[in-house]
């Protein structure tokens, strides 16, 4: 995840792994590999149009009030299917999304569809969806 930081418009500094660790316990899952490396080089980063939500951090509860656990347990208690858990949000409506099999959240991302309460796989990894993310939207620099 190191090489992809420098490539995301983001300034967010990055949270210590026992503020994930506690995260976790919280929500009774253990996170993919990838998503951890993220949020240690950057705590809510942006992908996009895409705001990862923050992982709560003791030295900064302003700026992550509305963390991973707030959005699943409290702002989306029951809106998404039990095995989902939201990790972003586009303000549309729509959220990015982990399944969580066994107390393991895997490792594609899916996306989480309001509208008609659909889940649809949009990458293998976290890594994948931001490569395509930035790749998709240089597509649409060089359109314009």
């Amino acid at each position: 995840m190191q090489e992809i930081i420098k490539f995301l418009e983001t300034n967010k500094k990055g949270v210590e792994e026992s503020a994930i660790r506690n995260t976790e316990q919280e929500l009774s899952i253990r996170f993919p590999d990838q998503y951890v490396q993220l949020c240690k080089l950057a705590n809510g980063a942006e992908v996009g149009e895409w705001n990862l939500f923050p992982i709560k951090d003791p030295d900064d509860m302003k700026k992550t009030w509305g963390d991973v656990v707030r959005q699943n347990k409290e702002v989306l208690d029951g809106e998404i299917f039990e095995n989902l858990i939201a990790i972003a949000e586009n303000g549309t409506g729509d959220y990015l999304c982990l399944k969580v099999e066994n107390g393991k959240a895997d490792n594609p991302i899916f996306l989480w569809l309001h509208e008609s309460d659909e889940t649809e796989e949009l990458a293998s990894t976290l890594k994948d969806f931001i490569i395509n993310s930035m790749q998709e939207e240089l597509e649409e620099l060089n359109e314009d």
